[in-house]
């Protein structure tokens, strides 16, 4: 497992202490997005390419639903906590917590349920080749089209809101 250099990981902790229960979703998918963008290289690798973290800094947050977010501005002072808990050494759980935090920012959640493991509530995709509405279960990871077809690896991007909002999700 590969390891953030400190001083990397000492900036995203400084940029978060700015942030607190006053600062919007907007501005903490801000403080994230800028500094992955500003240490791209560092996200072109193992387990940050897994995760999907380098591909998050072609999202125009300026398009993201983020106030429909199922995340609450009092959960920013628990995102700042997690944050402060790491260490650079551990870059797979700073990878995967970054990796689910974006996307609870910039994603929808339906009250679909999963077909797979019957969890309550999906978070909704847009198919990347087909235009088609998806949902995928935060809890296993499954994803199928709204016209119940099964999504391949790779096929999905994130919906802005004006789709979203042309499509009546929200």
């Amino acid at each position: 497992m590969r390891s953030l250099p400190v001083y990397v990981w000492r900036e995203l902790q400084s940029a978060v202490t700015l942030l607190d229960e006053n600062s919007s979703l907007r501005e903490t998918l801000g403080v994230i997005l800028s500094w992955i963008r500003e240490n791209y290289k560092c996200f072109t690798v193992e387990p940050f390419s897994t995760y999907g973290i380098d591909e998050f800094s072609h999202v125009d947050e300026s398009l993201m639903p983020v106030e429909f977010s199922s995340l609450l501005p009092s959960d920013i002072t628990q995102f700042k906590k997690v944050i402060f808990g790491y260490q650079a050494n551990e870059a797979d759980a700073i990878a995967r917590f970054l990796r689910d935090t974006i996307e609870a920012l910039i994603t929808v959640e339906t009250d679909k349920q999963c077909p797979k493991c019957q969890s309550d509530g999906m978070r909704i995709f847009i198919g990347r080749y087909n235009g088609l509405l998806a949902y995928q279960c935060d809890v296993c990871g499954h994803s199928n089209y709204s016209d119940g077809s099964k999504v391949s690896g790779g096929e999905l991007e994130f919906v802005s809101e004006k789709r979203l909002r042309e499509l009546n999700m929200i």
